[in-house]
């Protein structure tokens, strides 16, 4: 079955949403879950529409996930489609763990930003993010929503199943510019699922975190009085802040540990509001310390990201760490 484009309203009428529909080629999905772990989807295989909202700037589409065991995250598969026309085959968003609030998204747990690549024209394609960052989160049994958001102007829509079991619940929201307030979430009524699939190894112990090393000193302060901090604890359990002052401009800097010629983390905050609307955080860090460090805006709100001990720490670039309103 040929699958549609459909765009619909950010202000849906009453008889349901505005339809635009141009043909896609079939798309086979033929996407395994991680050796080991349990895979939560209700979609049937084969999407019948990809959605955008008209008249949007961004857009978010959530999905409810029953989890019948805690477990640390395995995977998250997102399929999107992309328009015969469109020349970018890639497509930035960002993934959103979220509380569930009498059977809708609540309070958000975790934001990871995350990209699909290599969408062929006219069809659609499935992206798997394994990063180990999002690996580490850590979910509960029970429900849990996965939303996933990106900008209108990349020309992209979710793929959803129409006509498939469905078996759980969805919802949408969109706000009209990068400094807007989001909509309220909204019921979905056409869709039976969206192309969101959750992995998650089930039982694995939580990995050890940094719970009593906890960053008190403002090592860095870049421009917008973004503040850095952050503290690392070494393997046979002596907790110490890091400290900077190796070189530092108003967009980034670097820590160290141990010795002052000798850098741990490379840390940027970049104004990108005239690009997305956010600031954008990159931290490349060489160790296999245990860390917390922490990134604190002018309002109090947090970034965060961590290591354990032993590991190699991944590096992370988060283009919507901070909304430019903050």
């Amino acid at each position: 079955m040929d699958c549609l484009f459909r765009r619909q309203a950010a202000k849906r009428p009453a008889c349901g949403p505005t339809i635009g529909r141009w043909a896609l080629m079939a798309l086979t999905l033929a996407v395994s879950s991680p050796l080991g772990a349990q895979q939560s989807r209700y979609d049937d295989g084969t999407p019948e529409a990809f959605s955008q909202i008209t008249d949007a700037y961004e857009q978010e589409y959530a999905q409810r996930f029953r989890l019948p065991e805690a477990g640390a995250v395995a995977s998250v598969t997102a399929c999107f489609g992309r328009e015969p026309t469109d020349d970018d085959a890639n497509v930035s968003l960002t993934l959103t763990f979220y509380r569930d609030a009498n059977g809708q998204p609540g309070a958000p747990l975790a934001t990871y930003s995350a990209s699909v690549s290599g969408l062929a024209r006219g069809r659609g394609t499935c992206g798997v993010i394994a990063r180990g960052d999002v690996t580490s989160q850590r979910l509960d049994a029970g429900y849990v929503w996965l939303g996933v958001q990106w900008l209108n102007s990349s020309g992209k829509g979710l793929a959803e199943d129409r006509n498939g079991p469905g078996g759980t619940r969805n919802f949408w929201r969109h706000r009209s510019s990068a400094t807007a307030r989001w909509s309220s979430w909204n019921a979905e009524k056409g869709a039976t699922a969206y192309f969101l699939r959750l992995s998650v190894n089930p039982g694995e112990p939580t990995p050890p975190q940094a719970t009593d090393c906890t960053p008190t000193t403002t090592l860095l302060q870049f421009e917008g009085d973004y503040k850095v901090s952050m503290c690392y604890r070494t393997p046979d359990g002596q907790v110490s802040q890091a400290r900077s002052g190796v070189w530092a401009s108003g967009e980034s800097g670097l820590l160290w540990f141990f010795n002052r010629d000798n850098a741990e983390v490379l840390v940027k905050v970049l104004n990108g509001c005239s690009h997305n609307g956010y600031r954008w955080v990159f931290v490349a860090p060489v160790t296999t310390l245990e860390f917390n460090l922490l990134i604190t805006a002018p309002d109090g709100t947090t970034w965060r990201h961590r290591n354990v001990q032993g590991a190699a720490a991944s590096t992370r670039a988060d283009t919507r760490a901070f909304r430019c309103s903050q």
